[in-house]
């Protein structure tokens, strides 16, 4: 999806739809672009009671950028965003989990000057695309150069299958794997004490949107399974419709324990 899609809108009023039937408020981490786009979608999101968050500007990868750049991009995605709910914006996913190693030196100490409390920014493993392997599978403040940071890391969740650690319950993987194992997953984590978050983009419940010509490899990740995508969700939520949190709220409650 582009923030100019014509059917951006829609597809955002059915998540709204979905996570009402079930109570559910959940985290939208927002480009700040669409605030410039598109800020009726914004606000729809923010007075349905679902929190705002930053994730960037324009979808500019973090890794590809200098610090300075990105602290840049982030205050004005976050300035933008602010000034449309009124609220502080207190957290930030990087776009496409774009953080290496290099880059943490630098990273959270930018979420903390702009005011920040938390991150979603991590894929604990390594593929071809993305990811930080070795990196703590737990929320957890990261210790960076011997220093621990103030800003709490929820990484993405990921299960062993066939000895390789794998997302789940997100994206490509909650498009990919059947109900009943991201449930399943999703329980056996919280018996541990492991808490998941659930995400996709709006554009993985649109069927009907026009598709963009890809490498077959691309093509499959970017559109498999987005037929079953909605109904899956829905099932999703409805299961674990009691133990939802927004990420700022689990933030809060982190910092009482």
């Amino acid at each position: 999806y582009t923030t100019s899609s014509p059917s951006l809108e829609n597809t955002v009023d059915r998540l709204i739809d979905l996570c009402a039937q079930e109570d559910v408020k959940s985290t939208n981490f927002v480009l700040g672009e669409l605030a410039d786009t598109k800020p009726q979608i914004i606000k729809k999101l923010h007075s349905a009671g679902h929190e705002i968050s930053s994730h960037g500007y324009a979808h500019k990868l973090v890794y590809d950028m200098k610090p300075l750049e990105f602290k840049e991009d982030l205050r004005i995605s976050c300035d933008k965003l602010e000034q449309i709910t009124g609220e502080k914006v207190l957290g930030f996913r990087a776009p496409s989990w774009s953080l290496k190693k290099d880059t943490l030196s630098w990273y959270y100490e930018i979420l903390e000057e702009q005011g920040l409390t938390y991150s979603s920014s991590v894929y604990p493993a390594h593929t071809f695309l993305y990811g930080i392997s070795g990196f703590h599978q737990k929320p957890h403040y990261p210790v960076i150069q011997n220093k621990q940071t103030s800003i709490l890391e929820i990484p993405q969740s990921v299960v062993k299958i066939l000895g390789k650690e794998i997302g789940f319950a997100g994206g490509f993987y909650l498009r990919f794997f059947p109900e009943w194992f991201i449930k399943y997953s999703i329980k056996n984590k919280n018996k541990n004490n492991h808490p998941v978050f659930v995400y996709l983009h709006p554009r993985e419940i649109e069927k009907e949107q026009q598709k963009i010509d890809l490498k077959p490899l691309e093509n499959f990740i970017h559109y498999h399974g987005i037929n079953g995508c909605e109904n899956k969700l829905q099932g999703i939520i409805k299961e674990f419709s009691k133990s939802f949190i927004r990420m700022d709220k689990f933030t809060n409650e982190m910092n009482n324990i």
